[in-house]
């Protein structure tokens, strides 16, 4: 029989036939023949099938544990139950979540049952979310003396237990009952891997893997597997070529989606004088040089282990579906004996094994919901923010600067409201800017998302006579701003970041410089009058800058013009164009919409 890994139509017959066995879950199906309960259908991949740990776990006390695993007639729990109690300290767990933590080593009974025909086998892999944060499991199975693979057993029960032994490497991470941790990929027949010639003929008819920015065909190393190499170039990621795996004690949540700032856990890898050090024992992500396109009948693993580039675990998630597009991203230890240091370019890493298969009725992709389809560079788990590689490479010259910042504490004692705007007398100002003057200097990079630090902002509100104010609409280009959180937003303040080159006299200085390089005064204008503060919580561009409210007024026949390309247009504007305009509130940024509704009277007070 010829060997294939199964697709998943033919993995949904072995849920029906109880050859896996999913308790207490109705197996109805829609009009797509996929069931109807969209928990257990969202667990089918197109190749694997998701297992899912329930409400128990056990502590093992890693130093003793050695190479825990049933003999070839025992059970997982038997063997479990020879380790004096000491060592296997069991624990309930709910839906409020545990916290897996690092240095410690947890074993997990999985919910389902499985059981296997002679020729079948059935091999793991952690999911790609649970390897890139580095949540390592290898699975166990009753009557199987090995980690990852399950094959059948003549003297063994006709259903055996698979379990999940999880040790966090790098994070420490929350699960729950019905997470999801690991893949089961399910194989018929001795020959599913194709052999290098057939891997051969079906690049002929379909570029499995290609250059970035090549459509034409490629002539990969092929030897048991396509060969794949590591992107140590860094022209597609601001320079960056990988993400180093940073101590860090809060927990990941594993449910969460899109919630974690990536450079929290991760130290951006950038190529120094061409070249690229790879710490030895220490976790990497990683991309490849190469894209992939999976055609629909075949499944693909990266080999987890190679020393064609580097010693070490290359990928701790090493299922690809059919159906995937995009770059693969690798996860990496180097066991190598010392640091090593790598030349910029492309390293080899290991290789893509390449399985046949009946196509699935269900492809890897957006309409399946699977995340990382169409992924460019380094993807970090689906739990992190989108990685800005500009922002981690320092290349934004915007914000690659020193700014003065202040204790929050300190700089709100002189907000004297709890509404966003606070009027401010003469005195109180004089104090206000004494304090400021008392503050001190942080990366610009380092304190966009710090609340406990303000960066003190002057806001200059320009009027002019008739009832007018300047306003005008922000560039988006963040080389131009810096700040993609304000991009395309209308305006009516001008002001910017107090910085070292504004020394002595902070407030004056950076008052003049940046009005000077964002505009250009025509006719008369008064100095600079401090009339408030200005403090908003709605974003969190918001939460971490603190207004200094300007005015300028002008003279009759005075205007103002833009110059600066941080600004794409401008023009001065009655206060009743802007009270009518219906769509203010949606086109105005944060501060602007704070003091829309007090301009008559902001400008009441300044030409009284």
């Amino acid at each position: 029989m010829t060997g294939q890994c199964l697709p998943s139509q033919r993995l949904r017959q072995k849920i029906v036939k109880g050859e896996i066995k999913v308790e207490n879950i109705s197996l109805a199906k829609d009009e797509k023949g996929w069931f109807s309960n969209t928990d257990l259908e969202s667990r089918i991949q197109p190749a694997s099938f998701e297992p899912t740990i329930g409400d128990e776990l056990y502590i093992l006390d890693t130093e003793l544990l050695g190479g825990f695993r049933p003999g070839n007639n025992e059970t997982v729990r038997r063997s479990l139950l020879r380790l004096p109690q000491r060592q296997r300290l069991k624990v309930q767990i709910d839906s409020s979540g545990f916290e897996l933590k690092t240095g410690f080593t947890y074993l997990f009974p999985l919910e389902e049952r499985i059981s296997l025909k002679e020729g079948e086998r059935v091999e793991s892999s952690p999911k790609s979310s649970t390897g890139r944060v580095f949540l390592r499991t290898r699975m166990l199975a009753d009557c199987n003396p090995t980690y990852e693979e399950i094959h059948y057993s003549e003297g063994c029960s006709n259903f055996l237990q698979p379990w999940l032994l999880v040790q966090p490497l790098t994070f420490n991470t929350i699960i729950r009952p019905g997470d999801s941790l690991n893949q089961l990929r399910f194989f018929e027949g001795d020959n599913a891997m194709l052999t290098s010639s057939e891997i051969r003929m079906e690049m002929e008819k379909h570029p499995i893997v290609r250059k970035k920015g090549e459509n034409e065909k490629v002539k990969p190393n092929i030897t048991d597997g396509i060969q794949i190499h590591a992107d140590f170039t860094g022209e597609n990621m601001e320079g960056i070529v990988g993400l180093r795996a940073r101590r860090n004690p809060l927990p990941i949540d594993l449910r969460k989606i899109g919630v974690y700032d990536a450079e929290n856990y991760f130290e951006p890898i950038v190529i120094r004088d061409g070249k690229v050090e790879i710490k030895r024992g220490e976790h990497y992500l990683l991309t490849s040089a190469e894209v992939l396109s999976i055609p629909p009948h075949l499944s693909v693993q990266l080999k987890r282990h190679s020393i064609i580039g580097l010693s070490g675990p290359v990928d701790f998630a090493g299922f690809i579906d059919n159906g995937f597009e995009g770059d693969l991203v690798f996860e990496l230890r180097s066991d190598e004996p010392r640091n090593i240091t790598a030349e910029a370019g492309l390293l080899p890493v290991s290789k893509l094994e390449i399985f046949r298969s009946e196509v699935p009725d269900k492809i890897y992709g957006k309409s399946i919901g699977s995340s990382y389809q169409q992924q460019t560079g380094i993807r970090p788990a689906k739990g992190f923010r989108k990685f800005d590689y500009g922002l981690a490479a320092r290349n934004y010259a915007k914000l690659n600067r020193d700014v003065l910042v202040m204790d929050a504490k300190d700089i709100l004692k002189h907000h004297q409201t709890k509404e966003p705007f606070s009027w401010i007398s003469e005195a109180e100002g004089k104090n206000l800017l004494n304090c400021i003057k008392e503050g001190f200097f942080h990366s610009r990079y380092d304190c966009e998302s710090d609340e406990m630090i303000l960066q003190p902002i002057p806001y200059v509100l320009i009027l002019g006579e008739g009832g007018k104010i300047f306003s005008y609409v922000r560039s988006k280009e963040i080389k131009d701003y810096g700040d993609t959180r304000l991009f395309g937003k209308h305006s009516i303040g001008l002001g910017g970041h107090i910085q070292r080159k504004d020394a002595p006299d902070y407030i004056e200085r950076c008052l003049s410089r940046e009005i000077g390089e964002e505009v250009n005064i025509h006719g008369k204008s008064s100095p600079p009058k401090l009339i408030g503060t200005l403090m908003a919580y709605d974003k969190p561009v918001d939460r971490v800058h603190f207004g200094l409210v300007y005015v300028i007024p002008l003279a009759k026949r005075g205007y103002v013009a833009p110059k600066e390309a941080s600004i794409i247009t401008g023009r001065m504007i009655s206060l009743d164009e802007i009270e009518k305009d219906r769509q203010a509130h949606e086109k105005y940024e944060t501060w602007s919409n704070k003091l829309l509704p007090l301009l008559p009277e902001i400008y009441s007070r300044t030409f009284k």
